[in-house]
């Protein structure tokens, strides 16, 4: 509870850029002591300064995690995740290679690649890369590189370096923390976002598997420009703005009920 009172308040901070002590015990029903302790954690992970009756985010500092916990999020519009996965499941065609992105979209996709003949996927979460060598007989790579313990997927230089050692993939499958039809894809984490990038520079096509939730949101590091993507998967209740821009732009873009 306190990880994701803790994320909440980051998520504020990023928006409203201060925040006080009284705002905190309204808005989460906590005591002042806990507000405190709260900004505090924070203040030593540098992302805030505190002022008197609250804090101020630090816009220059080394932003920390600002994903809430994977648990949260795979239970955050499930059946909207699981029909994106669905229909993703259409365009790929047995005997392809793909870099698939981490994710609890992605996730849901990997359960279903069993129906799927001869591909070759790499990936780096860790998750993902156990259910597709459990239950299929796919070739799998786990991209190599640093643990991150709370997500369960690697970054840093050591996967960059491991994609190196592959000059094509037929799709790049990703995922995005933000979706905005000006800024593009973009991601919390810059590790996760030069991953990102280096997968989809890789790669003949590139589709987006976005949840309706990530429209007009920008998270802090970009990923592409929406005109990099081929194609669009996300739920009806999608933005109409968005989805007419992105089909003005020659983005193939498709709809799911859930």
């Amino acid at each position: 509870m306190k990880h994701d009172r803790l994320w909440k308040i980051r998520q504020r901070l990023l928006q409203e850029k201060r925040v006080t002590i009284r705002e905190l015990c309204n808005e989460f029903d906590v005591s002042v002591e806990t507000a405190r302790r709260d900004l505090n954690a924070l203040e030593e992970e540098g992302f805030v300064r505190r002022a008197y009756g609250g804090a101020m985010l630090v816009e220059n500092g080394d932003l920390p995690n600002l994903m809430p916990p994977w648990n949260a999020r795979f239970s955050q519009n499930m059946d909207e995740k699981r029909a994106i996965a669905r229909e993703m499941l259409r365009w790929i065609p047995d005997h392809s290679t793909i870099a698939l992105d981490s994710g609890t979209t992605t996730f849901e996709l990997a359960k279903l690649l069993r129906e799927k003949k001869d591909l070759t996927i790499l990936t780096n979460d860790l998750r993902t890369a156990v259910e597709l060598s459990a239950h299929t007989e796919h070739t799998i790579y786990s991209i190599g590189g640093a643990i991150k313990k709370d997500d369960m997927i690697t970054t840093g230089f050591l996967a960059m370096e491991f994609l190196e050692h592959f000059s094509r993939f037929d799709f790049a499958i990703l995922s995005a923390d933000g979706f905005d039809i000006h800024t593009g894809m973009t991601d919390h984490n810059i590790e996760m976002g030069r991953l990102k990038r280096a997968m989809l520079n890789k790669s003949g096509q590139i589709f987006a598997a976005i949840d309706h939730s990530k429209f007009f949101q920008n998270a802090v590091y970009k990923i592409c420009d929406i005109t990099a993507l081929n194609m669009v998967i996300t739920g009806e209740q999608a933005p109409a703005e968005a989805i007419r821009v992105l089909n003005d732009a020659g983005i193939r873009t498709v709809l799911v009920k859930s």
